[in-house]
């Protein structure tokens, strides 16, 4: 299986978690509500970053060493997003764990050591 196919996998079980837990809520009527709701922001990083993923290995070269570079450059962006979401609060931090946990999925595909 391709980090593209594996990524796709990572998406779609994020978008089933999402939509369980929201139901027919929109995550953005549901953040203006001012409601807290970090068990479905965790699954909306995780469903962002997997798409991310997905979208720069569809638009570049599909070999492992370019597969595994997207992979460490998006995991430095969502590192980043951690760092500076601590002062945003909850649901950021949520968000950008849930995006750093689909990263280790796909980086566990690549043999790359978890984001971590």
């Amino acid at each position: 299986m391709s980090l593209l196919d594996v990524a796709t996998e990572v998406r779609l079980d994020a978008t089933r978690h999402l939509a369980a837990l929201a139901g027919d809520a929109s995550m953005c009527a549901i953040g203006r509500s001012g409601r807290s709701f970090p068990a479905a922001k965790y699954h909306e990083g995780r469903q962002a970053a997997s798409g991310q993923v997905r979208r720069l290995l569809r638009r570049g070269p599909s070999d492992t060493a370019s597969a595994a570079a997207v992979l460490d450059d998006v995991t430095s962006e969502w590192r980043q997003s951690l760092d500076d979401a601590a002062s945003k609060g909850p649901d950021w931090v949520a968000y950008a764990s849930g995006g750093l946990d689909a990263l280790a999925e796909l980086a566990e595909h690549v043999g790359r050591p978890s984001p971590h």
